[in-house]
């Protein structure tokens, strides 16, 4: 397994954004609100659209772990944005290129499930967490009437013209997705340049990587036994990709979220520190995997 050069294209657009920080380019509302409610739900349409078997058992498994993790670190902190850097994973724009170009398409099938559950879970929870001045039962409509809930619908809606979707629409789709990364990093990119790093940031990203981490395992690992015993093929066959989505930083996309809803930039330290440490992680992870072989049906490493 050689490392594609593919990986560091996700750190390019990193350095644009932090570049266009520097020269004090605010395009972070603009890119946020496109991003937001156009490019994100094209994404999610598109591929519920055109699902494959296992899609929406993975699909409802991420959204499951991520309101348990949300519900338990909803009980000792209240804050939207720190709760969000705890159940919201960094799956599509830092796990897809990583899981696809070292597991292969289905890795990448996988990952993408599992990055529209939590897009749905992470975009539509996100904007509830974060309206601000609005009662319970506002913030709840405004969950349904989020753009990746509605793009669901029509995701679904649409799933009888499947296969002329993927025909016609496959080109836009592979345009629309390299938009979606390339902003989004921009954007975190933007705010990092504009961000001071405190030594106190990094302990308490480490302590929240170690603690997300450890129970996205736990989690994972019953969602992948329950999948082993219902034979659900398309999980058993990428159980490495799962364990890897354990390691992932916040999601990119949290910073988007907050500055569109809060208009501010809180979480862009959280995730940068979050996502140094993940990649030293994945580093290692990856390091194990070359170095030993893996039983894909029992996630069990043994020497080569």
């Amino acid at each position: 397994m050689n490392m594609p050069i593919s990986i560091l294209f996700p750190f390019v657009y990193l350095m644009v954004g932090f570049i266009l920080g520097r020269f004090s380019f605010d395009v972070k509302d603009r890119a946020s609100a496109f991003l937001t409610k156009a490019i994100i739900p094209f994404v999610i349409v598109f591929n519920i659209a055109t699902y494959q078997s296992g899609v929406f058992i993975i699909m409802a498994g991420i959204v499951i772990i991520m309101l348990m993790m949300l519900v338990m670190i909803r009980i000792v902190n209240k804050d939207p944005v720190k709760n969000l850097c705890f159940c919201y994973l960094n799956i599509g724009w830092l796990g897809l290129p990583i899981a696809s170009s070292f597991f292969g398409g289905g890795a990448a099938m996988i990952v993408i499930a599992a990055y529209i559950g939590s897009s749905l879970f992470g975009n539509s929870v996100g904007l509830g967490l974060m309206a601000q001045g609005e009662n319970m039962r506002a913030r709840i409509i405004k969950i349904f009437k989020a753009p990746p809930v509605l793009a669901l619908v029509i995701g679904l809606a649409l799933s009888p013209l499947s296969i002329q979707i993927m025909h016609y629409g496959k080109p836009s789709y592979e345009v629309i997705k390299f938009i979606m990364s390339f902003l989004g990093m921009v954007i975190l990119g933007v705010w990092l340049a504009e961000t001071s790093f405190e030594k106190a940031d990094f302990k308490n990203s480490l302590l929240h990587f170690f603690a997300r981490s450890s129970l996205f395992f736990i989690l994972i690992n019953l969602f992948i036994q329950i999948c082993t015993y219902y034979e659900v093929k398309l999980v058993e066959e990428n159980i490495l990709t799962l364990y890897l989505i354990c390691l992932l930083p916040p999601a990119a996309n949290i910073i988007v979220l907050e500055t569109h809803y809060m208009k501010s930039g809180r979480s862009a330290s959280m995730i940068a520190w979050g996502t140094c440490i993940s990649i030293v992680a994945i580093a290692i992870y990856l390091v194990l995997i070359m170095t030993f072989k893996v039983n894909p049906a029992h996630g069990l490493f043994y020497l080569v």
